[in-house]
């Protein structure tokens, strides 16, 4: 839904249009009001406001300077100017402004609805450009590498895709890879030398990595490459001819041409770079993270903390590798998703712990060590960073959940450990996030109360308990069902009925005391809430 903002030196004809306008109705969700060009504009900056009506002439700053300074920032705001002066001066710099209408006043409510109606059906209409499929791709095509990068990289995570959505992405990033081709792979480590690299400096060191990589192999390989998550860069390579001649021959090629990288990457970076090439072609997209693998345990085992080193990572001489534990080291990290919050992500994370923790509880007892370490130490990082300990969430003492645990006699005495704690500790986050939404709640109930006859704008009611005020529209209205200015409407017309019961107040004190500067205007909104005038419901109450 879009937002309004509505700016009139007259806070009556602001909270005029506020009531009777069906802003739900016509697709807009939160209203703002401001009673100057200046706070207008504090508001512009803070929230997300997609039309503004706002009055020409008002005291200090002008509606005209004030869209002049929302142009500055954003020329997709639209702008209803309201003016009671039928100046073609004033219409001549609204139109040069880019303002969706000039209404004069007096302005028919029907008027400003129809008006209303045809911007959000222009701001309906850019967006749905803005998200077309052709903007879309034309954007991909922008982003081309890194993008393709992104899909590489995720694809060395061994993140499982279906095949289809896998050939989709390669195809709208016009990559030369196709499922089932013979892939090969090399990967260098920036060594020493590059430690002080800011990133800009990084990145084009990176690319001009991939620019000798292209001038090396590029006449017979298509290359595709990306940075893995340990800060490698990993090149993919497919020939571009088919051969079917000898393979040993073909990957001493590839030895080669990696060798003759590693020599160049040196001398023209002046920098020390270690490069592993894995001693295969593989079948894409299969075995692509487990070449991967290879070459990290090669430039792990065979080279270590020393640098300028080319070695060739060869599958037989790592027994080791296919016999881990997986699902704990894929991204996203469990503990990423606890702390993001993503509790429904993170379930699902522990479910495929536990099915592949299944598969592999006969081979040895330290993969279930593996797993209960690992989850012990994401439940106890994210205990600690909300300020609990996670003994007392689990309701002992500090080693509340280990007693429960110790020893690990089966499957699922650990699983059903891990899923209690799990249960505990999302009750836990989630209560705490209720108690401070019904503290924002009661702190903003506060304010109103105290503050009945003053100004109860959303900012103002923002700026006193120091929150953004998309964040607490949104809060206040996930805790109670209503609106912030539906409760300052309910305590302003409760305190009017008191008044008008309980005392001899005359009705413009009454307007006063209740936050309405006009008479008028108090007696408007009065008779929509009650279905009568407060002259009415005073006699009504003392018969």
């Amino acid at each position: 839904m879009f937002h309004v903002l509505i700016v009139d030196d007259y806070p009556d004809q602001v909270e005029s249009m506020v009531s009777t306008i069906p802003f739900e109705e016509l697709g807009i969700g939160e209203v703002y009001k401001a009673y100057s060009g200046m706070e207008a504009l504090d508001i512009v900056k803070s929230c997300t406001v997609d039309i503004v009506i706002t009055d020409i002439r008002m005291p200090g700053m002008s509606g005209l300077e004030l869209l002049q300074r929302i142009r500055e920032s954003s020329g997709k705001t639209k702008c209803i100017f309201i003016s009671g002066h039928a100046d073609f001066d004033y219409a001549k710099q609204a139109i040069e402004l880019q303002s969706s209408h000039y209404l004069l006043k007096p302005v028919e409510t029907e008027e400003l609805i129809r008006t209303l109606t045809s911007v959000v059906a222009e701001l309906h209409a850019e967006w749905e450009e803005v998200a077309s499929y052709q903007r879309a791709v034309h954007t991909l095509r922008e982003h081309m590498s890194l993008l393709s990068g992104e899909l590489l990289n995720h694809l060395l995570q061994d993140r499982r895709y279906p095949q289809a959505v896998i050939a989709r992405r390669m195809g709208m990033l016009d990559l030369p890879f196709r499922i089932g081709d013979r892939t090969g792979m090399f990967l260098m480590r920036l060594e020493d030398g590059f430690d002080d690299f800011d990133d800009y400096d990084l990145s084009l060191m990176e690319f001009a990595v991939a620019n000798i990589a292209g001038e090396i192999f590029g006449d017979r390989y298509h290359l595709w490459h990306c940075k893995d998550t340990y800060d490698n860069l990993v090149f993919l390579l497919k020939a571009k001819k088919a051969d079917e001649g000898d393979q040993a021959a073909e990957w001493r090629q590839v030895e080669k041409l990696a060798a003759s990288m590693h020599r160049s990457a040196g001398a023209y970076l002046k920098r020390s770079v270690s490069i592993a090439v894995s001693d295969r072609f593989e079948a894409f997209p299969e075995r692509l993270s487990r070449m991967h693998q290879i070459c990290l345990s090669a430039i792990r085992r065979q080279i270590g903390d020393e640098s300028d080193f080319f070695v060739t990572a060869r599958e037989e001489s790592e027994p080791s590798i296919a016999r881990g534990l997986r699902v704990p080291y894929q991204p996203p990290l469990l503990i990423h998703l606890l702390e993001t919050g993503s509790w429904e992500k993170a379930a699902r994370k522990l479910d495929d712990m536990f099915a592949e923790l299944a598969q592999k509880w006969a081979e040895s007892p330290e993969y279930a060590q593996e797993v209960l370490f690992s989850v012990m130490s994401s439940f106890h990082y994210v205990a600690h960073k909300n300020g609990r300990q996670l003994g007392e969430i689990m309701g002992g003492g500090h080693h509340g959940w280990m007693e429960g645990v110790q020893p690990i006699s089966s499957y699922k005495q650990l699983r059903d450990a891990v899923y209690l704690a799990f249960a505990r500790l999302s009750e836990d986050a989630q209560r705490n996030t209720k108690d401070s939404r019904k503290l924002i709640v009661k702190r903003i109930h506060h304010f109103i109360e105290a503050n009945i006859a003053n100004d109860l704008t959303l900012q103002a009611i923002a700026d006193h308990v120091k929150l953004h005020p998309a964040y607490l529209s949104k809060a206040y209205k996930t805790e109670t069902g209503m609106n912030v200015g539906d409760y300052v409407l309910k305590q302003r017309m409760a305190l009017a009925a008191r008044l008008l019961q309980d005392g001899s107040d005359k009705i413009y004190e009454i307007a006063t005391q209740t936050g309405y500067l006009t008479t008028h205007y108090f007696s408007k909104v009065f008779k929509s809430y009650f279905g009568m005038t407060p002259l009415e419901f005073r006699e009504k109450s003392s018969t």
